[in-house]
């Protein structure tokens, strides 16, 4: 599995160009799609070089699951409290309801383009996915409520595959219904079954 974790500290100007590179790689992402989507465009669009590129990503799918980790370290430092406090259940129910509302608020174009099988960073057997390991450390933490015969590992793998259909589903209906709402009635009814 590939992890992305910054091992040294960024400049001011390092977040910007990183940004800058994420930033065009989603409006890229949006108007042609996953396989259009090449290192050489994204960095002729910024106005950055191939190296700055490879000084903050290894590659194309590295990028792209900078998308998770910017939304993870986001969510834990607004919600880590609320986290904290809320049972296993609720807990669940507050990351993929970020998540969801996250993902959508990037708009159809993107999640439809983002969520497609050829992009490696929505698989966490390839690479770190920073809402797939939330969730499976709380519920690691809280084993003991889920219902016998589920484990932390395989409801963090079901609710991971879960978001990942609602979201597809949602942009390829053209967003034409309430995301939130249908996710909120599907999970809802997911985590009555394996949470006591």
């Amino acid at each position: 599995m590939i992890m992305i974790y910054e091992e040294t500290p960024l400049t001011e100007n390092g977040k910007k160009t990183r940004e800058l590179i994420f930033r065009t790689a989603v409006e890229l992402l949006k108007k042609e799609g996953y396989d259009k989507l090449t290192i050489r465009k994204i960095c002729t669009e910024s106005g950055t070089s191939n190296g700055s590129f490879y000084h903050f990503f290894k590659n194309k799918d590295e990028l792209l699951a900078y998308y998770y980790n910017m939304s993870a370290d986001r969510f834990l430092s607004e919600h880590k409290d609320e986290m904290d406090h809320a049972d296993l259940f609720e807990q669940m129910m507050i990351c993929y309801r970020y998540y969801i509302r996250y993902s959508s608020d990037y708009g159809v174009d993107f999640c439809m383009n983002f969520f497609n099988a050829k992009n490696r960073a929505i698989d966490p057997n390839y690479m770190y996915n920073a809402f797939y390991e939330i969730s499976r450390k709380y519920l690691h933490e809280n084993e003991s409520a889920l219902r016998e015969g589920n484990t932390a590992d395989e409801v963090a793998k079901e609710l991971c595959i879960l978001a990942k259909g609602v979201i597809f589903d949602w942009a390829t209906e053209r967003g034409s219904y309430d995301i939130t709402k249908t996710a909120e009635r599907m999970f809802h009814a997911y985590l009555s079954g394996v949470v006591k």
